[in-house]
């Protein structure tokens, strides 16, 4: 019994020392990184190939679904490789032959990839463009994607689509009163050519003090806003510092400032939370999901952000925030209606398992 006991920890001791000889030298080799390297490009590759696919070029893609592939968007709510399928086919093929897709900025951090992006081309005979964001997962050491999320505004689609009554408003004219009032409401000095909706300003702001200490907690600070903590993130505004989102374009600090107080001057129970957030070279992604009332609207609406910092500092330059203008606008009664409207026909035309509620 001593003997094997012996013999058995001789063994293990072996064992040991071989696996040790091992990583030493896969690591003198580079054998452990490299292939790190090699998975991260090969997913970075995968990544701009789903975003940037176009007409004829679905199956070279579809292999990289898993087969319990989940995907959204704004209206689209895609599960299963069959059905993503379906949707790829009817997007791209049918309803959008010409379209194209430029990837933007990327990062990648462990199995989590994003990219910002700018997509043009038709839809139903209509053209268009649109910037978004996207976030995919994938499995562990595999090039495999099983989450995907889209985040763009319907309200670029929207816009384009005129009724052919001239006697009946169409989208595109209530896309351009809901981004009139909505500037009228939140942006300084705008030359507002509608009477802004009436809000409570008297509300005091307090400035918390907060540990910000580097570049992970200023870019979670910014999209986490509220109307309490917002003046506590001005300070790390560069002084050429921009932000964009579906509706407003911002042009300094001192801008955005005043753009915020007026946000969230009729906004108090406005509050995001982050989900997934990546932070590479400079650049902090985040996605979201924003609650609360805005102008008197209740609104549920997932996004993402993309915030740019000056190299190696903590201060922004650039930051961009993607959501749906749909999911604040069916909050609003008067728009409610055409929401839905728009959401069924962009279903009817993209999902091959929806049932179509329209006459065709």
């Amino acid at each position: 019994m001593r003997k094997n006991i012996k013999a058995l920890a001789m063994l293990a001791g072996m064992i040991i020392i071989l696996a040790a000889q091992s990583c030493e030298y896969l690591d003198k080799r580079g054998g452990s990184k490299a292939l790190k390297d090699k998975l991260k490009k090969e997913r970075i590759k995968v990544g701009r190939a789903l975003l940037e696919v176009t007409g004829g070029g679905i199956d070279e893609i579809l292999p990289y679904y898993t087969d319990d592939i989940e995907y959204h968007d704004p209206v689209v709510d895609i599960y299963g490789k069959e059905h993503m399928t379906g949707f790829l086919y009817q997007l791209i093929e049918n309803s959008s032959p010409d379209l194209e897709t430029i990837v933007e900025e990327e990062t990648l951090i462990d199995d989590v990839y994003s990219a910002t992006w700018v997509m043009k081309g038709t839809f139903n005979g209509i053209y268009y463009e649109a910037k978004g964001i996207s976030i995919f997962k994938f499995e562990p050491y595999s090039i495999n994607v099983y989450y995907q999320r889209d985040y763009y505004s319907e309200g670029d689609i929207m816009a384009t689509i005129a009724s052919p009554d001239p006697n009946i408003p169409g989208l595109d004219q209530l896309m351009y009163f809901f981004r009139e009032q909505y500037k009228c409401s939140v942006v300084p000095d705008y030359p507002c050519s509608l009477p802004p909706p009436s809000s409570d300003s008297n509300n005091q702001m307090h400035l918390k003090s907060r540990n910000l200490n580097h570049q992970l907690d200023v870019g979670r600070l910014l999209v986490q806003l509220d109307a309490e903590n917002w003046p506590s993130v001005i300070p790390y505004l560069a002084d050429d510092y921009e932000y964009h989102d579906p509706i407003v374009d911002i042009y300094s600090p001192d801008t955005m400032a005043e753009f915020l107080a007026r946000l969230f001057a009729g906004s108090t129970d406005l509050y995001t939370v982050v989900e997934d957030e990546t932070l590479v070279d400079d650049i902090y992604m985040a996605t979201w999901t924003m609650t609360g009332i805005v102008n008197g609207a209740v609104i549920e609406a997932p996004g993402m952000s993309i915030v740019k910092f000056k190299p190696g500092t903590e201060m922004v330059m650039y930051s961009r925030d993607y959501y749906s203008e749909g999911d604040i606008m069916i909050g609003i009664d008067q728009l409610r209606e055409a929401i839905l409207g728009f959401r069924e026909y962009y279903l009817c035309a993209v999902d091959p398992k929806h049932d179509c509620q329209l006459v065709q």
